[in-house]
């Protein structure tokens, strides 16, 4: 198996795949979207031309940016091969990138909205081009991934137009959560086999029917119900359900068994931040006074989605390059990085006395993750052939 959930994929130079300037572009995103809001640990709350809040700033780069980026770069290279739709024509990998790049000199020359408006157009896109592919391929499989992708347009540009923004910002956060779910529950098994093996090993992993089916109906309803009554108790109780039903799906596919592949393991890890979020979440709404909300959500957007993010464009690129378990120290340093970056906001509840360290120790921890990312696959990312 590979990193798009295929137990065939041919072998092709990763400069010519879609993955690698959006991927390129993400890491880009991730970086900037930390660096600009470090300043408001020292007290600076704006800057660049429009006088953009350092919270908007962190929001739309990595919330509407690197997020699309990694998205679009992962369902551009996989979905030909989930549909047996043909790969995507190099002039709308080109198009997708100039709305990516509309988007950001628009949110730093003209306002916020006008770039997370290009953001949405941009995600919309890469909507149609998903929904293409998924008809002409017959694909029912995918429609769910369909469905949140257009949530997290909606959400979008709701946020673009200011309306309803908290309720928007939830609807995006559990959309993404519930692609990470979808995607990892494809991608983190079937690459644990594939290492298993690789290495001369055997694994049978036990994944039943019903463990699935709880998993996705709990996860379903504790994410609609956080988005519409984020305090209400009956949500507390989804969340424990939700967490639990994720540990036993997870506890399939034997994570143990990849100690040794940082990359594989990371995206046990990923995975395993959802439960913890859930469980903070449940936490904080039957005990709001103990644990904020706040920590709930970093353990989603830090140590899911960062380290999510970071695996499967590892896994991603490897794989093209064909060097999909080789070891790599600095990979390894990204994923360790982002791990002690979750831990380190999490731990702002606990030492609410440090928390301009703490905060600005994680977010160079974020950045650090993400720049050896980039010093590990530069040459991949930047269009070189590593075979």
């Amino acid at each position: 198996m590979d990193a798009d959930g295929n137990s065939k994929t041919p072998r092709m130079n990763p400069a010519h795949l879609p993955f690698r300037p959006f991927f390129l572009v993400a890491a880009v995103d991730a970086i900037v979207g930390a660096g600009g809001w470090l300043p408001s640990a020292f007290g600076i709350q704006a800057f660049g031309p429009t006088g953009i809040s350092a919270g908007d700033w962190h929001r739309a780069m990595l919330l509407f940016g690197m997020v699309p980026a990694v998205l679009t770069g992962f369902l551009l290279t996989a979905l030909p091969r989930w549909t047996g739709h043909r790969a995507v024509r190099s002039g709308t990998t080109h198009l997708l990138i100039l709305l990516w790049a509309c988007s950001r000199v628009a949110f730093l020359f003209l306002s916020p909205s006008f770039g997370l408006a290009f953001s949405a157009i941009w995600i919309l896109a890469l909507w149609l081009i998903a929904a293409s592919a998924v008809i002409a391929g017959r694909d029912r499989r995918n429609f769910k991934i369909l469905l949140l992708l257009a949530v997290f347009c909606g959400s979008d540009a709701l946020v673009a137009a200011s309306y309803q923004v908290e309720l928007a910002l939830r609807l995006a956060l559990v959309s993404i959560i519930g692609l990470v779910v979808i995607i990892g529950g494809r991608v983190v098994p079937a690459l644990t086999v594939a290492y298993v093996e690789s290495a001369g090993g055997q694994i049978v992993l036990s994944r039943t029917a019903s463990a699935e089916y709880a998993a996705a109906l709990m996860t379903i309803c504790a994410l609609c119900s956080w988005v519409v009554a984020p305090e209400a108790q009956l949500t507390g109780i989804a969340c424990a359900l939700a967490g639990l039903s994720q540990a036993v799906r997870a506890a399939q596919w034997k994570g143990w068994r990849s100690l040794s592949s940082s990359t594989v393991l990371g995206l046990h890890i990923g995975y395993g931040w959802i439960v913890v979020g859930f469980g903070l979440l449940a936490i904080h709404i039957f005990a709001p006074v103990v644990l904020g909300q706040a920590t709930a959500v970093h353990a989603w957007t830090i140590g899911a989605i960062g380290t999510m993010v970071l695996a499967i464009m590892a896994s991603m690129i490897r794989k093209h390059s064909r060097l999909a378990f080789m070891p790599s120290a600095l990979a390894s340093g990204a994923l360790a990085a982002m791990t002690a970056c979750c831990l380190s906001r999490l731990l702002i509840e606990v030492l609410p006395g440090y928390i301009g360290p703490l905060a600005s120790f994680s977010g160079a921890l974020w950045i650090a993750a993400f720049g050896l990312f980039l010093t590990a696959y530069r040459r991949t990312l930047f269009g070189v052939d590593l075979r």
